[in-house]
């Protein structure tokens, strides 16, 4: 069964702990899979985009790609707070699940650090606020 809420906040706490290791990239790539399962934990719970309990196929997509896909009026009245934070430009928009194969160097620690940020935004705007704790 799809629990995007616990593997949001196991994502999270795998960057962190990578973040204190240096180890940019795999963080970086772990702050990305942290912004996708907290949006799904939220799509999974909505008519709109689920049925019976399973993610609808055309939302089974990487944080890069599903922001744009996620514009619906019961997501404004359940999650208001995710909804304003999808309508800002896709800050995942350099992040892709293929960068587990990049080198060493690669992955800036700005753009892991701008993941990071709206990784821990999406989570508190889908009351997953446990991040604090991490």
């Amino acid at each position: 069964m799809e629990n995007y809420a616990d593997a949001a906040l196991r994502h999270w706490n795998d960057a962190k702990l990578l973040e204190e290791k240096n180890c940019v990239e795999n963080a970086d790539h772990h702050y990305g899979f942290t912004a996708e399962c907290a949006i799904k934990k939220v799509l999974i719970e909505l008519p709109a985009f689920s049925n019976i309990g399973m993610l609808e196929n055309a939302y089974k997509e990487h944080v890069n790609n599903l922001w744009g896909k996620v514009n619906d009026q019961s997501l404004q009245k359940s999650y208001p707070a995710l909804s304003a934070l999808l309508k800002a430009a896709n800050p995942f928009s350099d992040w892709h699940v293929n960068q587990r194969y990049a080198a060493d160097g690669e992955i800036s620690r700005a753009a892991m650090d701008l993941h990071k940020n709206w990784a821990r935004r999406l989570l508190g705007s889908v009351n997953l606020n446990g991040v604090r704790r991490a």
